[in-house]
């Protein structure tokens, strides 16, 4: 797991502003995430103290600092940038497989992207219903009739598509 070369000082609340404590460097910090990873694994603490070459007393308290670390770690963490950034993610990989699905050729690989298509757009509803941006999505949509079949519609449709292309108008899938 890699968790940065940050220098992290092991300040807890109370701590703050009375005593500072020293950082921890790279290297103890390397150790402390291994240890944890790996007791978290279900290496005992005995175990541990044998692999590192260090002393029961020492796993102990490395694994203590482990919890301050993640919490120091994550205290800076901006979850509105990251659910903006994870939204755009998924937007832009369902625009772009269906892309892919429109220049394919053979009906497999187009069933595929369309299935990846689904469930990226699933993913996404999911993600926005979690964090309560999407209150519910209908469960199903109903396209009663086919505009495109009509030759008169598909061409003022295209005429539309290309006067705005001109302007410049930047249009999904195109």
């Amino acid at each position: 797991m890699d968790h940065g070369n940050k220098v992290v000082s092991l300040k807890t609340g109370a701590q703050l502003e009375t005593e500072p404590l020293p950082a921890i460097g790279p290297k103890r910090q390397t150790r402390i995430w291994k240890m944890q990873d790996l007791h978290l694994g279900g290496m005992r603490v005995r175990d541990l103290a044998t692999f590192f070459g260090v002393s029961r007393k020492q796993v102990y308290k490395d694994l203590q600092d482990a919890k301050v670390l993640y919490r120091a770690l994550v205290k800076d963490f901006d979850s509105d940038t990251f659910l903006g950034r994870e939204i755009g993610f998924l937007e832009e990989l369902r625009r772009k497989t269906m892309h892919d699905y429109a220049m394919a050729k053979q009906e497999g690989v187009k069933l595929g992207f369309l299935r990846l298509a689904g469930e990226i757009s699933s993913k996404l509803t999911g993600l926005l219903q979690s964090t309560g941006l999407l209150a519910a999505a209908p469960q199903r949509i109903m396209i009663e009739q086919n505009p495109f079949v009509d030759k008169e519609f598909r061409q003022r449709y295209a005429a539309l598509l290309l006067e705005a292309r001109a302007k410049g108008v930047p249009i999904q899938g195109l």
